[in-house]
């Protein structure tokens, strides 16, 4: 809290003051979401998946309209963790992507609400 704050004016002629107040700077409450999935084994036709590269995490509070997506350049990883949500249900898709760039179709999608206490 920072106490006894006086904003003062002059025009050189006359000047007028507000009387002092105070103000409570209060962190911005965020939420996350952690995602996990499998790895695809397999493409879209059936043949074997060997040329994993990564995968594409979109979210969006409008279920079926996503957004921006964290990529995740990395076929090991199944698991990633979206920060910074505000308050309210958010939806989520993942993707796989080939070496060649080709991404897969939307996951299921997920969901979480996000509450303020």
């Amino acid at each position: 809290m920072h106490a006894n704050i006086v904003i003062v004016v002059n025009d050189g002629q006359s000047g007028a003051a507000l009387p002092p107040f105070s103000i409570t700077v209060v962190g911005l409450i965020t939420g996350s979401a952690t995602l996990s999935w499998d790895a695809p084994t397999q493409n879209s036709d059936g043949a074997p998946l060997t040329d994993l590269a990564g995968y594409r995490a979109y979210y969006s509070k409008t279920l079926g309209n996503y957004g921006p997506f964290m990529q995740v350049n990395n076929a090991g990883i199944t698991t990633y963790v979206i920060d910074d949500l505000s308050q309210g249900t958010w939806y989520f898709v993942v993707t796989a992507l080939d070496t060649s760039g080709n991404e897969s179709d939307f996951s299921n999608a997920a969901s979480k609400t996000i509450l303020w206490p």
